[in-house]
């Protein structure tokens, strides 16, 4: 509608202003504006007559005039300040409805502007079209820009400068063949909320004759990416890898369709963040190439961010008979992520654009994920999982199985295979499904798949297998047969088989079940006495250390280590601490393996916890509602500082070594000391210099202390020091529950709610 229009027009050109201005844009003649704005949008639709169009055109045009002399600010927002352009700007007329548009000439280069204009042309209740009226330019999207060729004429290739909407930036490509070499770059710069700028460009040089390495290897292309506060989001790259936009932005695999595309993904890809930059160095390696082509290429590009030590490896293989490229065509796209903050390595794959034979389509998803941390897993699949398996905790989006399909004009038949392997810690699976489909007239289908699932501990497994034929005409089923059976085991191995006959009036089943063998299936392993399990962790070297050893007064010279003895600075104290378990509450599992009964361990010997991260999921059997509600890790006691009132587990031994001071005294003191008159003064500054600073009041204006938790009822410990062992207590009492011990000295009372 008109009147939209207008009153956007009119935001858009006031907003414009007010950034480019700041504090000396013309408020009132903006507010002006946009009351004129207003006032045409209420009768651009409908104008009742000539009389009411005609003075709210006025009112606009009056307006509009009021800022002449700020327009053209309004027109080169975020525009590079080019000779000429100015000029161009301000010879506009704003009621001229071609818009702007020109050449300007800079040097070898040639620059193209285009704008176009936004004109209104009412009609009368009585039909009567009125004049058209321009309401004005608006802002040029892009700069165009041609090289000339020193023998005449225009060179191939070009570029352009495009306006980031939304917010205040611009962006460039440039595509240049030079004989030997073709340069495509590109570039973003913008400015961040907080006013700083963000920068990111990316460059690639394509050699026409590949330099040769050895054994029919070559160098096709290098390219590198820089980025200065930008950031790279895997979570944007891992999602492109399945459509191949990811690499076709780093490695120009396929030209983009247009410049704002492809700003608009550099920008997605690597989206701007104060504190972050990258690096990224890209190249091309092939073998046996001819011409543009080649058998076997690889694209590979190191995006490395800074300062989080984030590491993004992108790759592209593809592979394909030069000549004929409707023969052999596959491509497999790579995303490696190595991401220490999150302890973990992750790998995505992905078949794009991939067939054989020209008629046969290849497809297919891979991830792997491997966490080191307190939670740590191992995934690999290839094609999915097991259906209705979830890998949690590790977190892979949905995978494609991998296979090809038959697709032949006119569709007489048609062909798909597809399949899936995956291993994770405790299980393996895989499976496949065919089908087949032939259509003349009428319709037969018929498939086979099987799926397999193995648990290693405790030992278990599932098999699926499912086969059927039906025929179809328009849809509609006329008859068919299908199979399913089941095998699972061990202990006892138990067999479903179910027929089905289906008619197009009704179906006719069988279903029946065997048991071979008895006895129960296999057990987990017990994982043994947590007491013993703990008692090895004392004595393990690693988990004793000394709680600091960055004493400035003490400096320890090295010796030889005493089996058996830890060495401590005397500002120091001994630490003990162990990731198996945690400790203070009653658990129900250890390794991953189910113990006898709850069991629990407390260390009572004097000292300061020590706590560490645990995942409690792992260690106590949650509900589904617990499962949901209660976080995946929590700090819980995982060993002791040894204080003075600590029991001794060994004697302590005598140091027999002597320790030198040698005290070092400034310049400026000892010239100071040789004048008895100023030793005084001098001695009250430097003491004074290596005071603290001094404050009004040294009361603290913010404690924050650990939130301890309550049962309800509370049980034989007034309060736990986490909500895991809470919880874990109030299950074994059968209290009603745990409740922070802040909402149980002042409950919230919800009478009349």
């Amino acid at each position: 509608m008109a009147n939209s229009e207008i009153v956007r027009y009119a935001l858009d050109l006031g907003d414009s202003l007010r950034r480019v201005l700041g504090p000396v844009a013309p408020v009132t003649k903006l507010d002006d504006l946009s009351a004129a704005a207003q006032q045409l949008a209420n009768v651009a639709d409908n104008p009742p007559s000539v009389d009411v169009w005609q003075t709210a055109v006025t009112a606009w045009e009056t307006a509009r005039n009021q800022l002449t002399s700020e327009l053209r600010q309004y027109l080169l927002e975020g525009l590079p300040d080019i000779p000429g352009l100015s000029d161009l700007a301000g010879s506009l007329e704003w009621n001229s409805p071609q818009g702007m548009s020109g050449t300007l000439p800079l040097g070898p280069l040639t620059l193209t502007f285009a704008s176009s204009s936004l004109v209104l042309q009412p009609k009368l209740p009585d039909g009567t079209i009125l004049p058209p009226l321009t309401v004005g330019p608006f802002q040029p999207s892009g700069i165009a820009a041609s090289l000339a060729s020193p023998f005449g004429g225009s060179m191939p290739g070009g570029g352009s400068i495009v306006r980031l909407a939304p917010g205040p930036g611009f962006g460039g490509t440039l595509n240049i063949p030079l004989g030997a070499v073709a340069v495509s770059a590109s570039a973003v710069l913008e400015r961040m909320p907080d006013g700083l700028p963000s920068f990111i460009a990316l460059m690639g040089v394509q050699f026409s004759s590949p330099i040769q390495l050895s054994f029919g290897f070559s160098l096709d292309r290098v390219g590198g990416l820089v980025g200065v506060h930008r950031r790279a989001d895997t979570d944007a790259l891992a999602l492109a890898v399945r459509t191949g936009a990811a690499a076709d932005t780093l490695f120009a695999i396929r030209p983009p369709t247009n410049p704002n595309a492809f700003i608009d993904s550099l920008r997605r890809f690597f989206p701007a963040m104060n504190g972050r930059h990258l690096m990224a160095p890209t190249l091309r390696l092939a073998w046996l190439s001819a011409g543009a082509d080649s058998f076997l290429s690889l694209d590979l590009g190191v995006v490395v961010e800074i300062p989080t030590g984030k590491v993004a490896l992108l790759g592209v293989a593809r592979a394909g008979i030069p000549g004929a490229p409707g023969l052999v065509q596959l491509r497999l796209d790579v995303l490696g992520l190595i991401d220490p903050a999150q302890s973990m390595v992750s790998v995505d794959a992905s078949l794009v654009d991939s067939h054989v034979l020209g008629i046969f389509s290849v497809f297919g998803d891979a991830a792997m994920r491997l966490n080191w941390g307190s939670q740590a897993y191992s995934v690999l699949s290839v094609g999915g999982f097991y259906p209705g398996f979830n890998p949690e905790p590790a977190q892979l989006p949905a995978l494609r199985r991998v296979g090809l399909s038959l697709d032949m004009p006119g569709g007489l038949i048609e062909i798909r295979a597809e399949g899936y392997l995956a291993i994770t810690t405790n299980t393996i699976q895989l499976g496949g499904r065919l089908d087949i489909t032939i259509s003349m007239g009428l319709s037969a289908h018929g498939f086979l798949q099987v799926d397999a699932l193995v648990q290693f501990r405790p030992f278990a497994f599932i098999a699926r297998a499912a086969a059927g034929f039906d025929v179809r005409a328009g849809g509609f089923s006329f008859g068919g047969v299908r199979l399913d059976g089941t095998l699972s085991g061990p202990g006892p191995l138990v067999v479903r088989g179910r027929l089905t006959i289906e008619t197009f009036l009704f179906d006719i089943s069988w279903d029946e079940t065997f048991t071979l063998g008895s006895g129960p299936g296999d057990m987990a392993p017990n994982p043994g006495d947590l007491l013993a399990i703990l008692q090895s962790e004392i004595t393990r070297p690693g988990n004793v250390r000394a709680t600091s050893v960055n004493d400035p007064a003490v400096v320890l010279a090295p010796r030889p280590t005493r089996p058996g003895v830890a060495a401590i600075p005397p500002t120091g104290a001994l630490q003990w601490s162990q990731r198996r378990a945690p400790l203070g509450f009653p658990i129900d599992r250890l390794d991953g393996l189910p113990l006898p009964a709850p069991a629990g361990a407390r260390v009572t010997t004097a000292g300061a916890p020590v706590t560490e991260r645990f995942a409690p999921g792992n260690y106590c059997n949650l509900n589904a509602a617990e499962q949901l509600n209660r976080p995946p890790f929590d700090m819980l006691d995982a060993g002791l500082v040894l204080g003075s009132g600590a029991a001794q587990a060994s004697p302590p031994h005598d140091d027999s070594r002597q320790v030198d001071v040698i005290v070092i005294l400034p310049a400026s003191f000892l010239t100071l000391a040789c004048n008895p008159t100023l030793l005084g003064p001098a001695s009250a500054l430097v003491t004074a210099s290596q005071r603290p600073p001094a404050l009004g009041s040294s009361d603290a204006l913010i404690q924050a202390t650990r939130e301890t938790w309550a049962t309800v009822p509370p049980t034989n410990y007034p309060a736990y020091a986490s909500a895991t062992a809470a919880h874990a207590f109030a299950r074994r009492n059968d209290a009603g529950g745990a409740v922070p011990m802040a909402d149980l000295q002042a409950p919230v009372d919800l009478a009349g709610v």
